[in-house]
């Protein structure tokens, strides 16, 4: 249920992408240091992104260092170390797990069992630090998958537990990102449901679009228009949640993600030419 926050790299000035990536290596290194080298495979643009926006409120100068990575053996990357880095791996380590196990609980499927035991250790760690916090996604969870065995056929209704994960995590950052946040998590929620509409048919998986408007849903061109209207107001209020914050850097990542990271998302699901600008 993530992936859709991301840059549009074309637009990124050479030196801005560098900074992105700092972000990005630092949250990997992150994850193997306060964590495992196995959760490392949890690493997201997503929560790269929570980082960043975290970072950004205050106007202290991140720390940078060289490290080496793991995916490409010799090469040293620069990675950013600050608290904000730290809590994304935090969050990122409690949200997998609980996901996984939600994943077993549906799905009984042997890969989320071995995560499972795979995360385990490094979960116990990170819920200690944050137990509201991982208490919280745990009853997000819970209520979503009540939604989702009642076959509830409103995606407002749907949608809500995984934007309060999004918010209350966002919250912890700062109390200012909870709005953001919720509008961050709802849009994903909602761009996941129609993108898995058509293996959700052919599986037979609850989809709350397939439970209210039925397997004739992907073939509507006002059905289209509806979804295309509700991310386009997600996305309206994602902006305008963010023109409000006092940024001190990293604005140009940000504005990057915002106004055309995301737009570039929606454009690839909606448009003819797959989003080719």
């Amino acid at each position: 249920m993530f992936g859709f926050i991301n840059i549009y790299k074309d637009e990124l000035k050479i030196k801005e992408y560098d900074l992105f990536r700092s972000y990005y290596c630092g949250l990997c290194k992150a994850l193997g240091k306060r964590y495992s080298q196995v959760v490392r495979l949890g690493l997201s643009y997503d929560m790269t992104f929570l980082a960043i926006l975290a970072d950004s409120l205050n106007d202290k100068a991140p720390k940078v260092s060289k490290e080496g990575c793991i995916k490409k053996r010799g090469k040293r990357n620069f990675c950013i170390e600050n608290p904000s880095i730290n809590f994304s791996a935090d969050a990122s380590v409690i949200l997998a797990y609980h996901k996984l196990k939600d994943d077993l609980k549906d799905n009984h499927s042997i890969k989320a069992f071995a995560g499972i035991i795979a995360y385990y250790s490094s979960f116990k760690k990170a819920s200690k630090k944050h137990p509201d916090m991982s208490l919280m996604i745990a009853n997000n969870l819970k209520k979503l998958s009540e939604y989702e065995e009642d076959l509830c056929p409103e995606i407002d209704i749907v949608a809500d537990p995984f934007a309060q994960i999004c918010a209350n995590m966002f919250k912890c950052c700062h109390e200012s990102l909870y709005q953001l946040g919720y509008n961050v998590g709802r849009l994903i929620y909602i761009f996941d449901a129609y993108k898995d509409i058509t293996d959700d048919l052919k599986s037979g998986s609850y989809n709350p679009y397939i439970c209210k408007f039925g397997k004739e849903c992907m073939n509507s061109d006002s059905f289209k228009k509806g979804v295309m209207g509700s991310l386009n107001m997600t996305l309206t209020a994602i902006s305008d949640s963010y023109s409000e914050l006092k940024l001190y850097k990293n604005k140009e990542i940000l504005d990057n993600i915002i106004y055309l990271g995301l737009r570039y998302e929606y454009d690839k699901t909606f448009s003819s030419n797959g989003g080719k600008k």
